[in-house]
């Protein structure tokens, strides 16, 4: 008779994207400098541009809205920051964004934004 072997537990990992998409539906407003803060581990090899391109993406899908104005910031020198704010929270999936097909796909509701158009197909 064989010997079973057990299962191999698996170490559950969650992207960057993923984790401030929670962060995002949590606080409804931030700034890209405040997410990286709270999502970043110092492993990620550019964290602020990925949320910038992710955040921009999600902007012109309609799921956030950039702030016109900017934040204050903390130093002297600091022009400040924009704020993103969530607009459609479909739910828990993080919404995916495409850059080859230059598109958003919501896996909560099956909708894939078009940015290239600005319109959306359900």
């Amino acid at each position: 008779m064989a010997k079973r072997e057990k299962p191999v537990k698996r170490k559950v990992s969650y992207g960057l994207r993923e984790r401030a998409w929670w962060v995002m539906r949590r606080r409804q407003k931030f700034t890209l400098s405040e997410l990286l803060n709270v999502v970043g581990d110092g492993s990620e090899r550019d964290g602020l541009s990925n949320l910038r391109k992710y955040c921009n993406a999600l902007a012109k899908a309609g799921i956030l809205k950039l702030s016109d104005t900017r934040r204050a910031g903390s130093a002297l020198t600091s022009n400040g920051s924009f704020e993103y704010r969530l607009v459609i929270n479909s739910g828990r999936k993080n919404p995916v964004w495409r850059d080859r097909f230059k598109e958003v796909y919501d896996p909560n509701t099956d909708i894939t934004y078009s940015i290239a158009e600005g319109v959306h197909d359900e």
